[in-house]
């Protein structure tokens, strides 16, 4: 069977919610879900400037390393330029080279027996050139032998001079001529 309680019971009304209490927890819940909202925008612009930070600062040690890169390779450079430059003068001087002894070879080749050099002087390829000899023949020889020469132009007989030494007598003689090179 069952059994139902007919007596009053002691119950309390229900508490009726007023607008204030409606607006009050409106209120808490809005000031809640803002200030969660900005706890989260707060979070992530913190999180975004740290990972910014690591990016600068990883960009800031490849610009660093790329800085050294380059000076390496302007170091790199300079020495290229200085080995350049010094394989060019090594060169020049090659090429030099052949001038003074080709020279000297048709000077020799051109003297004859009993002409000496005293002296030769060069300036911008044209030569000066003071010696003796035994006699004044061998002088004329020595010229007409230095203006064969296909290396050699403008032979011209400046001097000529009888000299005696310890009762010897010879000429002095000086000449200009032009070197004409290879």
């Amino acid at each position: 069977m069952i059994k139902i309680n007919l007596l009053p019971s002691k119950k309390k009304p229900p508490k009726k919610v007023t607008d204030f209490q409606k607006q009050v927890i409106l209120g808490s819940v809005i000031f809640i879900v803002v200030t969660g909202g900005m706890l989260f925008f707060w979070k992530y612009q913190t999180d975004r400037i740290a990972a910014l930070e690591r990016q600068k600062a990883a960009a800031e040690a490849r610009i660093r390393e790329q800085d050294n890169m380059l000076k390496e390779v302007k170091n790199v450079e300079d020495e290229r330029k200085k080995v350049l430059e010094k394989i060019d003068i090594v060169q020049q001087l090659k090429k030099n080279q052949a001038g003074p002894v080709r020279l000297l070879d048709e000077i020799s080749l051109a003297l004859p027996v009993g002409v000496n050099i005293l002296s030769l002087t060069e300036k911008d390829k044209n030569l000066s050139l003071e010696g003796d000899a035994f006699t004044n023949y061998e002088v004329v020889r020595f010229i007409d032998n230095l203006k064969a020469s296909r290396f050699l132009a403008n032979v011209v007989l400046l001097e000529t001079s009888q000299a005696k030494k310890e009762g010897i007598e010879f000429y002095k003689y000086k000449l200009q001529f032009t070197y004409k090179g290879l």
